[in-house]
């Protein structure tokens, strides 16, 4: 578990899918609309001016990335070890612990899914011995998902597949000031989501 901790959370590989550019077309806003009010919920300013030929290009872009990226990724992963991307990023979130635990609730949100999505993932992983559920040591009400050394093995085995995808797909296409601004600009859009 040494350098493995270390680097397991660097990637994640992904299929060779035809990548297609979509027709960007501008948005325009509805006339006579009042304004969106985000303290009350409501999102969206259509007096918001529609993107402009690099907005859209940057929105096209980012939408193509993510997408084909994460399909191949989850496709090798898929046919190399049967794991499916979320399950890799499960063993990878488990692994990253000192006692290679999380409390689900906890694993839910740093996996991006619902409880009851991640109980479905959990389940099938417990089913290949990848993850077993061990009670909470201090609140016997709350479940802690456990990577089995099977489990690890498995992640052991499938980190080459994903370090090479995400390499491929990600990370050396660009040059390394380029992927240096890609990141700082990923990072702002993720503040925004905050």
């Amino acid at each position: 578990m040494d350098a493995m901790d270390q680097t397991l959370t660097e990637t994640h590989p992904p299929v060779a899918t035809p990548v297609t550019t979509p027709v960007a077309t501008p948005v325009t806003a509805p006339v006579a609309t009042p304004a969106a009010d985000p303290a009350a919920g409501q999102v969206g300013d259509p007096a918001a001016p529609p993107l402009d030929a690099d907005q859209m290009r940057a929105w096209v872009a980012f939408i193509q990335v993510a997408t084909h990226a994460l399909d191949r990724l989850d496709h090798e992963l898929q046919a190399a070890h049967q794991l499916t991307l979320g399950d890799y990023e499960i063993l990878v979130s488990l692994s990253a612990e000192p006692e290679h635990r999380l409390q689900m609730s906890t694993l839910a949100a740093r996996s991006l899914v619902s409880q009851s999505r991640l109980t479905y993932r959990v389940d099938r992983l417990e089913k290949r011995g990848f993850v077993e559920r061990v009670p909470c040591p201090t609140d016997g009400r709350r479940i802690w998902a456990e990577l089995t050394p099977t489990g690890f093995a498995a992640l052991e085995a499938a980190y080459p597949v994903h370090l090479e995808g995400v390499r491929r797909y990600v990370v050396d296409p660009p040059a390394r000031e380029d992927l240096a601004a890609a990141t700082r600009a990923l990072e702002a859009m993720l503040a925004a989501l905050s």
